[in-house]
C-alpha cells in the first residue's frame, strides 16, 4: 500500500513548514494530469531519471566525442549509482517516494532532475581538457562517491529491515550518531557528482540546485522526523548522543536500539 503524503504524517513546524508544503506541493499536486494521481506515484519519475542516467551519459560522449578518463569515470559512477538505485527499488525501497503525484508534478520532477543533475556531465564533456579534474581531485571525487554510496545504501538497509522486523526507534549501527546518515550519504554522492566540474567557470551550476534541495526538501524532512520521532521516551537520549545530519559524538559507544521510527 502507499505511504500517505509526510506532510499529512509529520510536521516540522515554525517557518519550515510552509517551506515544507510548498515543496510537496510542487511535486504531487501540480493541477495538470491529475487523472494520473489513481496510479502514478514520484517514484516513477525518479526511477525514470535514474534509470536514464548512465544512457545520458553515454550520449554526451558520443555526441561530444569527448571519450576521456574523466568523462568516462563520471559515466562509472553516476550511471552505477542509478543502476543501484533501481535495485533498492526492488529490495529494499523507500516508501516516503510512494507518495502518488498528478502528471504535472511528475513532468516537473523529471525535467527539473535532469535539469539539475544531467548537467555535471554536459558541462564536463563540453569545457575541453583544461576543466578536467586532476588526477588528485579524482582521488577525492571518488573516496568521497564510494563512502557517500556505501553509507546510503547500507543506512537504508538497515533501517527497512530492522523497521520490517520491529517498528520504533533506530539507535545503533549508523544511526547511532547520525539521526539521518542515508540522506548524509546521498549529499555526499551528489556532491561528488557536482565536484568533476570543480575546474569548469561555471562550477557553480550544480550546486544551484544542490543547496536548493538540501534546504527546501531534505532539511525540513529531518525537522519533520525529529517531530514525529520525539514521542519515544528514549528519544532525548538519543537525540544527546547523535546530530541531525553530521555523526556527533563521532567516538563512544551508542545508545542501545530497541528496533527508526518514519
Amino acid at each position: 500500500a502507499a505511504m500517505p503524503s509526510p506532510v499529512t504524517q509529520r510536521s516540522p513546524g515554525g517557518a519550515w513548514q510552509t517551506v515544507w508544503e510548498g515543496v510537496w506541493w510542487t511535486l504531487t499536486s501540480l493541477p495538470v494530469g491529475e487523472s494520473y494521481r489513481s496510479w502514478l506515484q514520484l517514484r516513477h519519475p525518479i526511477n525514470l531519471h535514474k534509470g536514464l542516467s548512465f544512457f545520458w551519459c553515454i550520449l554526451c560522449m558520443h555526441l561530444s566525442g569527448q571519450w576521456t578518463y574523466p568523462a568516462c569515470i563520471y559515466t562509472a559512477v553516476h550511471g552505477s549509482y542509478g543502476i543501484l538505485w533501481l535495485t533498492k527499488e526492488v529490495l529494499y525501497r523507500d516508501a516516503s517516494w510512494e507518495s502518488p503525484c498528478t502528471g504535472g508534478s511528475a513532468v516537473f520532477l523529471f525535467f527539473g532532475m535532469g535539469i539539475s543533475f544531467w548537467s555535471n556531465i554536459v558541462l564536463l564533456v563540453a569545457g575541453g581538457s583544461q576543466y578536467e579534474p586532476s588526477p588528485a581531485q579524482l582521488g577525492v571525487i571518488l573516496t568521497l562517491f564510494i563512502f557517500g554510496n556505501w553509507l546510503h545504501h547500507s543506512a537504508d538497509v538497515q533501517k527497512y529491515f530492522v523497521l520490517r522486523a520491529k517498528k520504533g526507534l533506530i539507535t545503533d549501527g549508523l544511526f547511532s550518531r547520525c539521526r539521518n546518515p542515508n540522506y548524509l550519504g546521498e549529499m555526499m554522492i551528489y556532491g561528488s557528482f557536482a565536484a568533476f566540474i570543480w575546474n569548469h567557470p561555471l562550477w557553480w551550476f550544480p550546486w544551484i540546485w544542490l543547496v536548493q534541495v538540501w534546504t527546501c526538501l531534505f532539511y525540513p524532512s529531518w525537522l519533520a522526523k525529529d517531530q514525529s520521532m520525539s514521542r519515544y521516551p528514549q528519544w532525548a537520549q538519543y537525540t544527546s548522543t547523535s546530530g541531525l545530519i553530521i555523526p556527533w559524538p563521532v567516538v563512544g559507544r551508542g545508545s542501545d536500539g530497541e528496533g527508526h521510527a518514519e
